[in-house]
Parts: structure tokens; C-alpha cells; sequence
């Protein structure tokens, strides 16, 4: 194929109406995600605060890691006293960003340096109802992940994500730069209310037949009949969903490649940002080169990847672009001996972050592949739980490490980080090629 047959058939898998309308969905998933991680932790390392702590503040994104507890429920039941007539996801996915409204105004009322108990009460309260609506815009995704769709749906929720994340990003940093963290924030909460105007427009996506009657709640005055009733909803809630995907073959080295495929990116995405700040960048150099350049790049990247898991194995994708994306990692280290220098921030920014679009974009379509469409949101959630838990886990030791180290010594070692998913991969893809 030359390169415009290939560029002709690389448009014509993102136009389908089935993947472009999930743009939105990830746009309002990446919004509010970052206001509880790495802006947090500008306007923490701008107070003064140490790495050490900005490290342990990731305990705060608790509530977003532990999600898959409630996952179940929001796959069956309607949020209470909710009108019936949104739906029950997009119900939930309504009042998930209420709260998300009131949690981001109440940041914009705190300080790390006169009120940090406030901050850390309504930073825990955004994590929880983005938790919340990501479990109901999950259903939204996988409804139209299909086989063969996997990638290039993957790939938009990736740009959606992206996209709202560089908006949350840049715009805070920018408000922040001119007008201060607070009312920084204060944007945020209002762009929140604008998102969820927008999904009240969005119909509710195709569930199975099977749980339509769990939304329905119990009427029964005997004891006996609610204690059936409750033990058949904690049994479908919690356990079919968790058996059914333990019936796997080699569920283990999947939940492993989970937990382990990112964790060098996250590792270094933690410390980037107070990386850059020792470096003698601005919070203005950072917002044009780092959140708005940096984003773009993975937008292309995460495009690539998408289409590239529709070409190729899913496998072969995540193996190559880890691998890219390990060998990325070296532009820190020349930066790091570098300095204060803009050209090599931009291809430190390029470099890092066209292949962790593509990587991550092969991780979601991965996460795609292993869900059911009965108990999606449970089953998708809590891989993403396994997959947060290691991240929360990284982003807790990165500050230690990076202290610890130094930060030549610190980006030296992030390229071993990627050994045991890449071995893991390794032995799929050399099962597949038996079979």
C-alpha cells in the first residue's frame, strides 16, 4: 500500500459515526481527572511543598482508584431519587458530575497553605464522582467497541481524553499564571456544568436485556423473600461478574499486564511537571510547551494507535509501542543534562508524548478486548482499578525516588520499568503465533 491508499483508508475508519460520536464521551471523562493529580501538584510545588508530599497527595485519588466497590451497582440500579427519565447511566453520569461541580468550587474556596483539610476533603470528593462518571460513561464506549472497531474506538476516546484534559490543563495553567490558582479552578467547576448540560442530549447506550428488570426495586413486606432478594443482587452485583472473568485463560498474566504495562509512564509523568520547575521552566513555558504541544503530540500518537491495533495484532501494538515508549524516556535524560532549554523541551514533549498515545490508546482497545457487554462497567473497572492501583502505588513512590536519586539516575532507570510487561507480551504473542 503507498501512502495514499494508506492515508485514504485512515480517514475513512475515523469517520464512522460509531467512532466519532464517542469523542464527547472522553472529553468529559479527561476533564476533571487531572485537577486531583498533576495540576494539584503545580500548585502544590509553587507553595513550597517537598516532592516527598506532593508524592503521598496521589493517596487523595483513592476514592477514583477503589471505584470498581460501587461499579456493580451503577451497572444495575438507577441513582435514587433521580427522575427515571434520563436512564439510569445517564442518570448516574448526570449527578457523578454535579458533584464533580461542587468538589472543583470547593478546591477553588481552599489553599494548600491556610485550608489544606479543606483541599484534601474536596479533592477526595472530585475523585469519587469522577469515579462515578466514568463507570456510567464506560457502557458508552463499549457499546460500540466491537471487534472490530476496537481500535479506532479506543483511539477517539483517547483524543476525546486528551482533548479534555489539554483543556483543563492549559486553561488552569493559564488562569493560574494570570489570576491564581482559585479562580483557575473556579473555571473548571463552570465548564463541568457546560459538560453536563451536553450529556443530557446524549441517548442512553444499548444494555443487555437480562438486567432490565434489577433497576426495579424491591416491594416485598417478608423478610425471607427481601433476604433472597438481597443475597441473588449481591451474587449478581459482585461475584458474576469477577467469576466470569477469572474463567479467562491466564486471567493472572492478564490482571499482571494491567497493573505493570504503564507503570514506567506514570512513574515519570508524576515527577515530569517538578521536573520542568527545577529545570527553570516557567508555569507559562510549561502551559504552551508541555500541556498544549505535549497534548497534540498524543492526540496524533493516540490516533496512530488506533488504527494500528486495526492493521495489526492487538499484542504487537501494545509490545512495539512500549517499547518506543521506553526509549522515549531517554530525551529526560538529555534534558536533565541539558538544562533550561526550550528546542529540547519541545522534542523531550514531542517524543514522550507520541508514544504514550499510541501505548495508551492500545492499553484501552487491550481493556476493550477483556470486558463483557453484561457487566461492562463492573468488569472494566475493576481491571481499571488493578491498573490504578499500580499507578497510585508508582505515583507514591515517585518523590521518594526521585529525591532518592537525583534526576539523571531517575530517568536512567525508568527504561527497566517496562521489562515485565514487555516479557509478559512477549509469551501472548508467541502463544498466538502456535495457534
Amino acid at each position: 500500500m503507498n501512502f495514499t491508499s494508506i492515508l485514504g483508508d485512515f480517514l475513512k475508519t475515523y469517520r464512522n459515526p460509531k467512532v466519532c460520536s464517542i469523542f464527547f464521551i472522553g472529553f468529559s471523562c479527561g476533564l476533571p481527572f487531572l485537577l486531583t493529580l498533576t495540576i494539584l501538584d503545580l500548585w502544590l510545588k509553587e507553595c513550597g511543598v517537598s516532592n516527598t508530599v506532593i508524592g503521598l497527595f496521589t493517596l487523595l485519588h483513592w476514592p477514583f482508584t477503589l471505584k470498581f466497590l460501587w461499579a456493580p451497582f451503577i451497572d444495575k440500579y438507577n441513582i435514587p431519587f433521580w427522575p427515571k427519565k434520563f436512564g439510569r447511566l445517564r442518570g448516574w453520569a448526570i449527578g457523578s458530575q454535579l458533584l464533580l461541580f461542587i468538589g472543583i468550587y470547593g478546591m477553588s474556596c481552599s489553599s494548600p497553605i491556610s485550608s489544606p483539610f479543606q483541599l484534601i476533603l474536596w479533592a477526595s470528593l472530585v475523585a469519587f464522582a469522577d469515579g462515578c462518571q466514568d463507570i456510567s460513561l464506560y457502557a458508552y464506549q463499549l457499546d460500540r467497541a466491537r471487534k472490530d472497531l476496537l481500535g479506532p474506538v479506543a483511539g477517539v476516546v483517547i483524543f476525546g481524553y486528551k482533548t479534555g484534559m489539554l483543556f483543563a490543563k492549559s486553561s488552569a495553567l493559564y488562569l493560574a499564571y494570570y489570576l491564581g490558582w482559585n479562580r483557575a479552578y473556579l473555571l473548571m467547576a463552570v465548564v463541568i456544568l457546560i459538560c453536563t448540560i451536553v450529556i443530557c442530549c446524549i441517548p442512553e447506550p444499548v444494555t443487555n436485556d437480562a438486567d432490565a428488570d434489577a433497576s426495579v426495586p424491591y416491594h416485598s413486606n417478608s423478610s425471607s423473600e427481601f433476604i433472597k432478594f438481597l443475597k441473588k443482587t449481591i451474587f449478581e452485583c459482585l461475584v458474576c461478574p469477577f467469576r466470569i472473568f477469572m474463567k479467562k485463560e491466564n486471567w493472572k498474566s492478564l490482571v499482571a499486564l494491567v497493573i505493570l504495562f504503564k507503570a514506567g509512564y506514570i512513574l515519570t509523568q508524576k515527577m515530569a511537571k517538578p521536573f520542568y520547575v527545577d529545570m527553570g521552566f516557567s508555569i507559562l513555558e510549561i502551559a504552551n510547551v508541555v500541556q498544549v504541544f505535549g497534548t497534540l503530540a498524543a492526540l496524533a500518537g493516540g490516533m496512530i494507535g488506533g488504527y494500528l491495533v486495526k492493521k495489526i495484532t492487538l499484542h504487537k501494538v501494545m509490545f512495539y509501542t512500549a517499547i518506543a515508549h521506553a526509549v522515549s524516556c531517554m530525551a529526560y535524560l538529555l534534558l536533565s543534562q541539558v538544562g533550561h532549554s526550550i528546542t529540547m523541551l519541545y522534542v523531550t514533549v514531542f517524543v514522550e508524548n507520541v508514544t504514550e498515545g499510541a501505548m495508551g490508546t492500545s492499553f484501552i482497545a487491550f481493556l476493550y478486548s477483556l470486558c463483557e457487554i453484561r457487566y461492562c462497567a463492573t468488569q472494566y473497572a475493576l481491571l481499571w482499578a488493578f491498573y490504578d492501583f499500580g499507578g497510585m502505588l508508582c505515583r507514591i513512590i515517585s518523590g521518594v525516588l526521585a529525591d532518592a536519586l537525583g534526576w539523571t539516575n531517575f530517568f536512567l532507570f525508568m527504561p527497566l520499568t517496562f521489562i515485565p510487561s514487555l516479557a509478559i507480551l512477549r509469551k501472548m504473542i508467541r502463544s498466538e503465533q502456535r495457534t
